[in-house]
């Protein structure tokens, strides 16, 4: 071989060698599922939480394929861009605000106001006495309305209940309820549909419309006269499960005898059952009356971490956590499909 062509042969292997240190690989196309989130925008709780609920309801948000991209967070070359912090707190009621429009009256009082114990959990930030915490994203209330304002119903505004607090994306309540469904929408089976929600019932035994059970926005006095109208109706599951009459006449024997009630509500032994519910209602309903005007909207676009009326023993709280605190939410572009 000529010097000549030896030189040729080797400038050709520096050449192509060069060529293929330089060379970037180029991009592949976007799945369909991230494509799908990418056409929702660079930060998919920027929209709200109607806007992605009705999103993953539609039949696009429900493929298994979308959901399992968006739990891609992990996988997108950021690992923590999308983590959500989570921590353990415990704060006045007073100091927190609803994002829900309504709460129920029976699901407030038909706890304290048919079993004893409720009345002593308080103190340990827990009404259930089972070792609950609601969902709280700083002053917000995300999850476990009724168990705070069960909570202030009792022992009013200074009242503490235990909370896991989390770092959720946004400013607004809007977009921040939006990361928690988001959350909840990675974590649960990615071919269980429509998210899990829950609806504020308002109905009888046979299922006929009642009147409004909202008691956001009322007065003392309108509450207070909602709860007599209520006295003796058997407090079912959905409004807390103790299968017994609101304010029965045992409960009003027993109950101006424990020591909480007492000091709550001012109640003493020499009361008659009258006087015991006469005092119990005033204070409950003054109480009530002052819960802060909700953040939200209604209730059917609200997070249910434990899977609400729809998804039962689906989701839980801890899986969701998970989710969260691993930045496994894909909710802002990059989008990349979870391998």
């Amino acid at each position: 071989m000529s010097k000549y062509s030896s030189f040729k042969s080797h400038q050709l292997i520096m050449e192509n060698w060069r060529r293929f240190i330089n060379e970037e690989e180029a991009p592949s196309a976007p799945s369909p599922a991230d494509a799908a989130l990418t056409k929702q925008g660079d930060d998919l709780t920027a929209g709200g939480v109607v806007k992605v609920v009705d999103f993953l309801n539609s039949p696009l948000g429900q493929d298994p394929k979308v959901r399992m991209a968006l739990r891609g967070g992990a996988a997108d070359g950021q690992t923590a861009d999308e983590v959500m912090n989570v921590a353990p707190a415990a704060n006045p009621v007073g100091k927190m605000g609803p994002t829900q429009k309504e709460i129920s009256l029976m699901k407030s009082i038909g706890y304290p106001l048919s079993t004893l114990d409720s009345v002593t959990n308080v103190a340990t930030g827990d009404i259930t006495g089972r070792g609950k915490k609601i969902v709280s994203s700083g002053p917000l209330v995300i999850d476990g309305h009724h168990r705070w304002s069960s909570t202030w119903a009792v022992a009013g505004e200074k009242a503490k209940i235990n909370a896991q607090n989390i770092s959720l994306p946004g400013k607004s309540a809007d977009q921040k309820l939006a990361g928690a469904q988001l959350a909840i929408a990675a974590t649960i089976d990615p071919r269980s549909g429509k998210i899990p929600s829950a609806t504020a019932k308002n109905v009888d035994d046979e299922g006929n419309p009642l009147p409004s059970d909202n008691i956001l926005g009322k007065d003392a006095k309108t509450i207070a006269k909602m709860i007599l109208d209520r006295v003796g109706q058997t407090v079912s599951k959905e409004d807390g499960g103790s299968g017994a009459p609101l304010l029965s006449p045992e409960y009003l024997e027993k109950i101006k005898l424990v020591p909480a009630a007492q000091q709550y509500w001012g109640l003493k032994p020499e009361m008659t059952p009258d006087q015991v519910k006469g005092t119990i209602i005033s204070v409950v309903a003054g109480n009530l009356s002052q819960l802060p005007d909700p953040q939200g909207p209604e209730r059917d676009y609200m997070p249910q971490f434990d899977g609400g009326d729809t998804h039962d023993g689906q989701v839980s709280l801890g899986g969701v956590i998970d989710t969260m605190k691993t930045g496994k939410t894909n909710y802002k572009s990059m989008y990349e499909s979870k391998k």
